[in-house]
């Protein structure tokens, strides 16, 4: 929303908006990038050595996707993996990272209430075979919830859900 005073145009910031709004504003498209250390750590916690396996399957298939020439990509179907998709300010970066952080913020964004998705979880539901993909679903879903439990109030974070079989899917919104 700009404003033109004369020749300068003036930008109101989100969290102006926000106060102008009768409404909550709801981000059901957030994300949050995982610190791995802290990640596999915890996986290997919730889950034991087939939790961290699966994730290193996906880290795996994620580095080969990212190895391909486009024409190798368009053969096989595959899109680019994204490249945008992690901020590089630092204070963006750690916002993304850190819950508290986030929470912090959430005014100056102008948000009431976020629904977050994984950056590196998201993949662990392409891994292929059943048991490490199952335990990496499971061990990063209890991740995030821990991780974010603190901050129910403002932010969710949306969980990994293998669907290979309607079994597995079933299973895991279960939990």
């Amino acid at each position: 929303m700009a404003r033109y005073v004369g020749t300068i145009e003036r930008t109101a910031t989100s969290a102006q908006i926000r106060a102008g709004l009768s409404h909550p504003v709801v981000d059901s498209d957030g994300h949050w990038v995982e610190y791995h250390p802290v990640m596999i750590e915890a996986l290997r916690k919730i889950g034991g050595d087939t939790a961290v396996d699966g994730y290193g399957r996906f880290a795996n298939m994620l580095s080969q996707n990212l190895a391909m020439t486009a024409a190798e990509r368009r053969a096989r179907n595959l899109g680019h993996e994204s490249f945008w998709g992690v901020p590089s300010e630092t204070l963006d970066r750690a916002t993304a990272m850190m819950p508290a952080l986030l929470n912090d913020r959430l005014d100056e964004f102008g948000i009431d209430f976020t629904v977050l998705y994984p950056t590196q979880g998201l993949g662990v539901v392409n891994v292929r075979d059943d048991e490490p993909r199952r335990a990496a679903c499971r061990a990063y879903n209890t991740f995030a919830a821990d991780y974010f439990a603190g901050y129910a109030d403002r932010m969710t974070p949306a969980a990994v859900i293998p669907m290979f079989t309607p079994e597995e899917a079933i299973d895991e919104l279960n939990h």
